[in-house]
Parts: C-alpha cells; sequence; structure tokens
C-alpha cells in the first residue's frame, strides 16, 4: 500500500469528508449542531455585553480626555450590540441561522477593535493602552469553542481577519513589518482553533452517530427514526406535500441464522442495509425497526413513486447474495406500503397490515395500506 493510499483509507476510517463540509451531515445532527452553536453564541455575547462596560472607570484613568468619550461610547453601542444578540432569536432552526449568529458575534468585536484603532490613533503605542492591541488574538481564540466544518472555520476566519485588518488597509500599512508579524501570529492562532473546531466537531458526529444509529446496519433506530419521522410528517402537512412509508421484512430470515448462524444472518443485514442507502435518496429515512425489519419514509413522495422505489430495492435483493463460508446465501425481502396520512404511529399499523398480507400472499412482493381505512380513522379523529 502506498503512502496515498494510507492516507486515502485514513482518511476515510474517519470519515474526513464530514469534517469538510456539512453536506454529508444528517438533518437532525445540524438542528442539533445549530442549537449547540447558537447556545454558545448566546453565552459569549452575554459575557462580553456585560464584561465591556466594566471597562469604562479603567478608560477614564488611562485615556486621555479627548478619547475617553468617543471610545465610551464605542463600548457602550458595542455592549448593546451584543446584548440585542442575545436577546433576539433564542430559538435557531437551521444551522445558515446559526452560522450567521456565529459570524455577527465574531464580526461585532471586530468592528469594534477597528473602531478603537481609529479613535485612538498614535496614542496605542503607549504601553498604558496595550489590552487594545490584544483584542484580535482573543476573538481569534474565541473561534475554539465551536464545532465547525473546515469550510465554515476558514471562512468565519476570512471575515474576522479581513475585519481586523482593515485599519491597516485603509492606512496603507498592511505590509509593513509589525503588520505582517501580526498577521502571522493571526494565522498561528487561527491554525490552533480551526484544529479545535475538527475536534469537537468529530467527537459531536462520533456521540451523535452512537446515539441515533443502529451498530450493526448503521441505519437510524427506532427511537431516533421516529423522531424525525414526526418532524417529516408536520412538514408534509404544512406544505400540503405527499409522504410515503414503507416497512419491509427480510423473508424466512430466522432459517438463515438457524441454517448458518447468526454471524451469518448479521453479514445479511448489513449487505441489505447498503442495498437501501444505494437504491434510497439522501433524504429518505431509513430506520431498522427491530430484527429482520426495516421502515423507511420517503418524503415529496406518493405512494405510486414509492412503490416504483422499493420494487427496485425488491429486484437490487435479487440481484446480490452473501457469501459466508463458501456458502451463498440469497436472500429476499417483503414490504408493506402507504401513504402516512394520520400520524406515524396509526400509519405504522396500517402498512404493518399491509406487510402482513404480502407475507401472507407469498412474499417477494409489494402490496399497498388501504387508504380509505387511514382517512375514514382521521375523520373520526376529527
Amino acid at each position: 500500500m502506498t503512502n496515498l493510499e494510507k492516507i486515502k483509507l485514513l482518511f476515510e476510517q474517519i470519515r474526513g469528508y464530514e469534517l469538510i463540509g456539512s453536506r454529508q451531515h444528517p438533518a437532525d445532527f445540524n438542528l442539533v449542531r445549530a442549537e449547540y452553536i447558537n447556545t454558545r453564541v448566546r453565552f459569549l455575547a452575554l459575557l462580553f455585553s456585560v464584561l465591556t462596560p466594566l471597562w469604562i472607570p479603567v478608560d477614564f484613568f488611562i485615556l486621555q480626555e479627548e478619547d475617553f468619550v468617543p471610545v465610551m461610547v464605542a463600548r457602550l453601542l458595542f455592549s448593546l450590540s451584543l446584548l440585542a444578540l442575545w436577546v433576539k432569536a433564542t430559538y435557531v432552526f437551521s444551522i445558515s441561522h446559526a452560522r450567521f449568529r456565529l459570524l455577527v458575534l465574531m464580526v461585532m468585536p471586530a468592528l469594534f477593535h477597528l473602531s478603537t484603532q481609529f479613535i485612538l490613533g498614535d496614542h496605542l503605542n503607549d504601553e498604558h493602552l496595550a489590552s487594545y492591541t490584544f483584542l484580535p488574538f482573543l476573538i481569534i481564540a474565541i473561534h475554539c469553542v465551536f464545532p465547525l466544518t473546515l469550510k465554515e472555520g476558514c471562512l468565519l476566519a476570512f471575515f474576522t481577519i479581513f475585519t481586523l485588518s482593515l485599519d491597516e488597509l485603509v492606512q496603507h500599512q498592511m505590509f509593513t513589518l509589525e503588520s505582517l508579524n501580526n498577521l502571522w501570529l493571526l494565522l498561528v492562532i487561527m491554525g490552533i482553533a480551526i484544529w479545535a473546531q475538527l475536534s469537537q466537531l468529530h467527537m459531536q458526529l462520533k456521540l451523535f452517530e452512537q446515539a441515533t444509529t443502529d451498530a450493526l446496519t448503521g441505519l437510524l433506530t427506532r427511537r431516533s427514526f421516529m423522531s424525525l419521522a414526526e418532524s417529516e410528517l408536520n412538514r408534509a402537512e404544512r406544505y400540503n406535500r405527499p409522504l410515503t412509508m414503507a416497512l419491509l421484512d427480510l423473508d424466512h430470515f430466522k432459517n438463515v441464522n438457524d441454517t448458518y448462524g447468526h454471524q451469518a444472518g448479521d453479514r445479511v443485514l448489513i449487505t441489505f442495509s447498503g442495498l437501501l442507502k444505494d437504491v434510497l435518496r439522501t433524504t429518505d429515512l431509513i430506520g431498522r425497526f427491530g430484527g429482520e425489519e426495516f421502515i423507511i419514509i420517503l418524503p415529496e413522495t406518493t405512494v405510486e413513486e414509492a412503490e416504483k422505489v422499493i420494487q427496485r430495492v425488491l429486484d437490487s435483493c435479487h440481484q446480490h447474495s452473501v457469501v459466508y463460508e463458501n456458502k451463498e446465501i440469497s436472500f429476499t425481502v417483503s414490504a408493506g406500503l402507504g401513504e402516512v396520512l394520520v400520524d406515524v404511529q396509526t400509519s405504522i399499523r396500517y402498512v404493518d397490515e399491509s406487510l402482513y398480507r404480502a407475507k401472507k400472499e407469498g412474499r417477494d412482493r409489494i402490496t399497498i395500506a388501504q387508504g380509505g381505512q387511514i382517512l375514514s380513522d382521521k375523520s373520526a379523529v376529527g
């Protein structure tokens, strides 16, 4: 194995693509991470909104009279802005919303720093004002506390450092020795911050995966699936969009365990789970419902469209088999299908009845739930 292949293998083992961008992150993980980021944004906003005005008495003694009032006004405006960030939008409903609030949190201190640079000017050479030169490094260090992808961290770093450098850019001091020295130090600290961001993100992804996915198949657990299915149902009802559910069961799976052993049965479950992931979309929810049963939610999909998709799953099973200890194990699957019309639990019951009919009628087939029964049940509930 070449060094390049070793690096590629290591990258796949740590699932590096999930650290680069959030496109592959599960939707529910993005919501959890968004709320996590927002909680820290609000805490830091409150902390700085309280601490910033407390330095005003110190400014009174160390600043010259003509500088004190403008700096005090800048401090108060900065503090009020952060307080507004703490008060407003306590609930974050998307990762993009959380990113925006994080960007605001980082840019506002940079703008405050920028204002003090223009107000104090040449007075910054006074050793008593050294604290005003340390603020950029504190701002960069704060980046460490957020679990961000590589793309998010780099973009946030760019906006922050660009804002911090505006005063030097305006005063044509961008490429002086002192400026380059400060920029180099900022980039070093930012590199450490981005590494800390990726470490946090990797840990959160691992914990989330352990909490929400089945250890054997890598699919959603029953509990996490039910939670996401309810969210999808609410969204479908809000926008009047179709939502279809499928319940699948591997045929004669007990015979596989009895004949070839449980390890062979596990291999079949893993193989079938892989087929589901290959056939279905990334927006579809796939869960292990229990044992050899699997459950699927297909958003924006009618029953007729879903039937074609599930038929591709059945066809894929015909084309694949599992080789275990030089023995070839073939498997088929039966499926019940129906539109989610009342609630998730009720729909599961009706789809389960259609799965039972598929088993009774000979297995390796799809049967459709009786939507009229669900509609009448919905009317009764209303």
